[in-house]
């Protein structure tokens, strides 16, 4: 009898756990618009065409990026995992999406995405190989502003990568966390005898709303 129990709660455990790792419908939906972005152009347009008419590739981009914000933080884990991905179109992509998710950009009247509970994927893709990978989501975190305090001394960090795009996204993303980084102020300080005056500026900019 005692053997029988057994098996039957085997036989549940197994069932819970294939169910547990199958994708929910959500997910699958996120993952196969995400896998879309590969396609899109890795930069966000300048200004609006002249004649109102988008290109379709921008037209595909907000089309997407509406889906993505529709689904609201369903759609995290899939990009996270486009983050990861080897080929960095697409990690280029999925950085700017975040962007647009969390800033509610192209959207302002609609409801942003909260980014919050990915922040530690968005820390970890700091590292990446990438410069505009790395810079775009250093911008994406300071969305978030001072709940991204876990993230200071990755930014710090930041601060000295030797691309400068780089440096402008961490000044960029201290800025938005504000005062709840306020252990990155020594670096920011000697930010402003960075050689390029773009940085000095942004450090300037992250300093007045950090020390206030």
């Amino acid at each position: 009898m005692l053997g029988l129990v057994i098996a039957v709660v085997v036989a549940l455990l197994s069932v819970n756990t294939a169910a547990a790792q199958e994708p929910s419908p959500a997910g699958n939906d996120a993952s196969r618009l995400v896998t879309q972005l590969r396609d899109l152009p890795p930069s966000l347009p300048g200004i609006a065409p002249s004649n109102g008419v988008l290109p379709p590739a921008e037209e595909q981009r907000q089309n997407l990026y509406a889906q993505l914000r529709e689904m609201g933080t369903n759609a995290l884990p899939a990009l996270l995992r486009g983050l990861r991905d080897p080929d960095v179109q697409l990690r280029r992509n999925v950085a700017l999406a975040f962007i647009v998710l969390a800033s509610g950009y192209f959207a302002p009247h609609s409801e942003k995405v909260d980014v919050r509970v990915a922040l530690s994927g968005l820390v970890l893709a700091m590292r990446d190989t990438d410069p505009s990978v790395r810079a775009w989501v250093a911008q994406a975190i300071g969305t978030i502003g001072p709940d991204a305090s876990f993230a200071v001394p990755d930014l710090i960090l930041l601060l000295s990568n030797t691309d400068e795009g780089s440096r402008n996204s961490a000044c960029i993303a201290l800025r938005g966390i504000g005062p709840a980084a306020k252990e990155a102020l020594p670096a920011l300080r000697k930010a402003l005898a960075d050689p390029s005056p773009d940085v000095r500026g942004f450090a300037q900019r992250a300093i007045a709303s950090i020390d206030r």
